[in-house]
């Protein structure tokens, strides 16, 4: 059955025509998720059944956090442009917008007549006490908001030692990991994505590639952001190099001694449940050695 976007109420009057009811749209908040595939924030927002509403904000306030240093705001560039070419060919639109971002949301609220706001979580400081106060003020204001985790194996509060406190040592973090992953069903990337046409600013207006001089030509040559790029980078490694890991890992002079998807994780271009489920695959076909 094909996913519906409209929800049709008809109901015929006395001259037997009929109205139809839109769901409203939903906004789906970009933040360090930057792919289609495997996005439970994208998810949600195509599953309301309205159109969806995609931005990336690049925020300011005294409390973004550390900012981004020039080869993290070179990718982030790179990044980006790839992902508004992906929405573009799903139909939907990057929305690019400046400034504090609970404000931003209410604008984006104000324009379209969205009831909804999805996203994906993030962990660190200041950003999740950030997102707290935007979600607590989206609920009050009568806006169904809900974030999702697409960074992490499991959330931070779900694995404790028998202590009840957190892992220090990675071995039996890793080993409690294992026994307690429950790794849930991949999203597919959505296809056909209905959304309005909004003012955006220009990625290259936020003069994240360097300039005068741009020293960016090495890492134009070894890399190549976004979500094909992580998904390429991947398959390279789980095609023989991940067997050689174990003796490997300790020589940095090998090319393929680490899968180098670090910078794709970093921006949420292939999330860890992804990596989990290709390696077991290999693992299951034979193709992975499990004891690399």
């Amino acid at each position: 059955m094909s996913r519906c976007r409209r929800k049709k109420f008809i109901q015929p009057d006395r001259l037997g025509s009929c109205f139809m009811s839109v769901a409203s749209p939903a906004i789906v908040w970009f933040r360090e998720d930057l792919r289609l595939a495997d996005n439970p924030a994208l998810n949600a927002g195509v599953e309301a059944g309205g159109s969806v509403v995609c931005v990336f904000i690049r925020e300011t306030g005294p409390d973004t956090g550390r900012a981004l240093g020039g080869a993290s705001l070179w990718w982030l560039d790179k990044s980006l442009q790839t992902l508004a070419e992906s929405l573009e060919k799903a139909g939907s639109q990057l929305v690019l917008r400046s400034g504090e971002p609970g404000r931003v949301l209410e604008e984006l609220i104000s324009q379209t007549g969205a009831r909804s706001v999805f996203w994906n979580r993030r962990y660190g400081e200041p950003e999740k006490t950030r997102d707290g106060r935007i979600k607590a003020d989206l609920k009050a204001s009568g806006i169904e908001t809900k974030s999702f985790n697409a960074r992490l194996l499991v959330e931070p509060w779900e694995l404790k030692t028998g202590a009840g406190g957190y892992y220090r040592v990675f071995s039996p973090f890793w080993r409690a990991l294992q026994a307690h992953v429950s790794v849930p069903a991949p999203l597919a990337a959505p296809r056909d994505i209905e959304s309005p046409k909004l003012a955006s600013e220009s990625v290259v207006d936020w003069h994240f590639h360097p300039a005068r001089p741009d020293w960016s030509g090495g890492l134009t040559a070894s890399w190549a952001p976004g979500e094909a790029g992580a998904l390429a980078r991947l398959s390279a490694f789980l095609d023989g190099p991940i067997n050689r890991y174990s003796d490997n890992r300790n020589r940095p002079d090998l090319g393929d001694s680490s899968s180098k998807l670090s910078p794709h994780l970093r921006f949420g271009e292939i999330g860890p449940a992804q990596i989990w489920r290709a390696v077991k695959a290999g693992i299951d076909a034979g193709r992975i050695d499990e004891r690399s």
